[in-house]
């Protein structure tokens, strides 16, 4: 445009930037995503620190009394502690039937002598079952425990049975060792499976509490200066496009800044081997889709900020904007466990979820350049046409103090 004033721009990009970095609620916003992620970090080392659960103190009901001592044996061998005690001290039952063992089980149990006690059905050997009571302070991680023990040595007593020696049914149950890799430009790229799932996760989060933010503080800012009557001053020397563009972005510059500390946090992160949230190769790519994401949502908070009085009255528009996002990352696991899913195709092209579903995909399997190229394309014209449409609904709403504007209103001033 002939009569854009670019040094108008740059002003009103400049005091947004300036004035919204020195805000509280942009040090504290900024701060919070930041201390979940190192919370991660570091959770599991502080807990870890804080030693060993007390021993699990058992009782094994065996009426047959073939089967408690060797379970008895595989818990000590296979599980023992930091001090060399075992993990699963056991109480003897005295020897009797199968009832006459529970009840002594039971009332063991309810004595506090023990916190639970295992029945080993009669036909173990055959059928395989056996029960697990406790008074529930046994966690899952230890029922793991007892339970793959027990399986190991059921399987090696049915191999035995079959004629197979000890040592080839040890050989047989031995763990594979199972080393995931992502292919990337650069080559092969380790994974775990905490990364897997946590990488994506995270950097969605990185782009919505960045996109968001600075959205929601232009929305807000429009609504402010528009109820203090200071935007009659500002339009007065120069036009409201050039005043969206400044305002969209100088609160773009300081999205940026937001994610640029978010990104350096992950790049340290990564650095000390605490979590591969974001690999190197995949920055560029988060920003291109972060940059338009940014401008997609702040084009829509500039003309709902630009269309109601205060922050309660955009609030039942708002809600629903900030859902779509939202969805996405709820379903960002499904998409996370099959990225090549039909509703992954057609969220990659749906231009309000597009950049938080193509960060979930990209963190989790080699997409093709040109499905990446398409997605920034349809998501680049949609906030550009996103920007023509605020532009008009600003242009012509951020004047119409004290009056409610309705949605035909809008839809006449497009068609106009």
């Amino acid at each position: 445009m002939s009569n854009t004033s670019y040094r108008g721009i740059f002003l009103v990009a400049r005091w947004e930037y300036v004035t919204r970095i020195r805000s509280k609620t942009f040090i504290l916003t900024t701060l919070l995503l930041p201390l979940i992620m190192i919370s991660f970090s570091f959770a599991s080392v502080f807990f870890a620190d804080k030693g060993e659960s007390p021993p699990l103190v058992i009782a094994i009901v065996d009426g047959s009394g073939e089967w408690s001592e060797k379970i008895g044996a595989e818990f000590d061998k296979r599980y023992t502690r930091d001090d060399g005690a075992v993990s699963f001290p056991r109480v003897p039952l005295s020897d009797g039937d199968h009832l006459t063992q529970r009840q002594q089980a039971e009332a063991h149990l309810e004595a506090g002598a023990i916190s639970a006690y295992l029945v080993v059905a009669p036909d173990f050997g055959e059928s395989g079952i056996i029960e697990f009571i406790s008074t529930g302070t046994a966690g899952v991680f230890e029922q793991s425990q007892l339970r793959r023990a027990v399986q190991q040595l059921w399987i090696r007593a049915k191999l035995a049975s079959h004629g197979l020696s000890a040592s080839i049914a040890d050989e047989l149950q031995r763990e594979i060792i199972w080393e995931s890799y992502k292919v990337t430009g650069s080559g092969l790229e380790k994974r775990d499976r905490l990364t897997i799932f946590t990488a994506p996760f995270m950097a969605v989060m990185i782009l919505f509490f960045a996109i968001f933010l600075s959205a929601q503080m232009l929305m807000r800012s429009i609504i402010e200066e528009r109820g203090s009557k200071l935007v009659e001053m500002l339009l007065s020397s120069l036009s409201s496009q050039d005043l969206m563009t400044g305002k969209i972005l100088g609160l773009g510059a300081l999205g940026l800044t937001q994610m640029g500390i978010y990104i350096t946090i992950a790049a340290i992160m990564t650095s000390r081997g605490d979590f591969d949230i974001m690999p190197l190769a995949q920055i560029p790519i988060f920003l291109l889709f972060a940059i338009l994401g940014y401008f997609f949502y702040a084009a829509l908070f500039a003309a709902v900020g630009s269309m109601f009085e205060s922050e309660q009255d955009a609030q039942p528009v708002v809600g629903p904007i900030t859902f779509i996002p939202m969805l996405a990352i709820v379903v960002s696991t499904a998409i996370i466990r099959q990225p090549q899913s039909l509703m992954a195709h057609i969220a990659s092209f749906f231009p309000p979820m597009t950049p938080f579903v193509m960060i979930t995909r990209v963190s989790v399997t080699q997409l093709p350049w040109w499905e990446v190229v398409a997605a920034a394309v349809v998501l680049g014209l949609s906030a550009w046409v996103m920007m023509r449409w605020a532009g008009i609904v600003f242009r012509t709403a951020i004047l119409m103090y004290g009056k409610r504007i309705t949605l035909p209103e809008i839809i006449r001033w497009i068609r106009a």
